[in-house]
């Protein structure tokens, strides 16, 4: 026997089931529409997109042109490198040609001659024994009473046949090798006597002193209160008064001789000269 709460499940289920049902009608009506108008912009876009191409390759047929010239540009010369190479190596020939009957140079024989030079420490130290020197003359020049320094009139010397007994006097008052004073007297006029000599720079005397170095190291050697450029007693104190203010005084004779003459060949003939003495 049906009750009123079967019937209603019954209706219940057939309205679900109706409603279902149409559901998925307008599923599949849906889905047969949405392909029909993919597929139909499907054919309008690829026919344009075909369109487009032909149209674009039929305007720019020139530029197809040029990249066919240019890529064969490209793949000419490429070929042709290793040709070209292969064939310069075949003709390429050395022109460089040994003569095994020639005499081979021998350069171990040669010598290389190495002259001593001022250093920057050299010249430095020069610089600084200059100065103290002019600073040692300026005091003693300030003890000492003023006197002539500067040759007089000329006076007639009788002069020792030997100064060794000069060099020796004048080294042992300022401290200077007497061997170093001789040396010098030797390079610069061959051990002459009492001398007005004077060479093109202005040296003059028998120890060719410059007038400007003679005002500041002049000294009086015989002892008649004139300081003569030109007389070789006083030439040879005055040497021995400016190599010891110079460094001397203190056995650098390297400082000592290029302050005297700055030349590297003049301090080596000096040094050869004294060491011929003893020195």
């Amino acid at each position: 026997m049906l009750t009123s709460v079967s019937v209603a499940n019954a209706r219940i289920a057939y309205m679900t089931l109706s409603t279902l049902r149409q559901m998925a009608n307008r599923s599949r009506q849906a889905s047969r529409l949405w392909s029909g108008v993919v597929s139909r912009v499907g054919i309008v876009t690829k026919e344009r997109i075909k369109s487009y191409i032909t149209n674009f390759i039929k305007d720019n047929a020139h530029f197809s042109k040029m990249a066919s010239i240019a890529i064969l540009g490209v793949i000419i010369p490429v070929s042709i490198i290793p040709i070209a190479a292969s064939k310069n190596d075949e003709t390429f020939r050395s022109k460089v040609v040994f003569d095994k009957n020639e005499a081979i140079v021998d350069y171990s024989s040669k010598k290389i001659a190495i002259v001593p030079g001022e250093s920057q420490f050299q010249a430095q130290e020069r610089a600084k024994a200059e100065a103290e020197a002019a600073a040692r003359a300026a005091a003693e020049a300030a003890k000492k009473p003023e006197r002539n320094v500067v040759s007089r009139e000329k006076r007639v010397y009788t002069d020792p046949s030997n100064f060794d007994g000069i060099y020796q006097a004048a080294g042992a008052a300022y401290g200077i090798d007497w061997r170093i004073l001789k040396a010098i007297h030797y390079v610069e006029t061959g051990c002459s006597g009492s001398t007005s000599k004077r060479n093109p720079s202005g040296a003059t005397g028998p120890m060719q002193f410059i007038p400007s170095t003679w005002r500041h190291y002049g000294a009086d050697g015989n002892g008649d209160s004139v300081a003569d450029i030109t007389n070789v007693k006083d030439a040879i104190y005055a040497a021995a008064h400016y190599l010891a203010a110079s460094g001397g005084a203190a056995n650098n004779y390297r400082t000592a001789l290029w302050s005297y003459n700055r030349s590297t060949s003049y301090y080596n003939k000096v040094m050869d000269v004294a060491r011929g003495l003893g020195f």
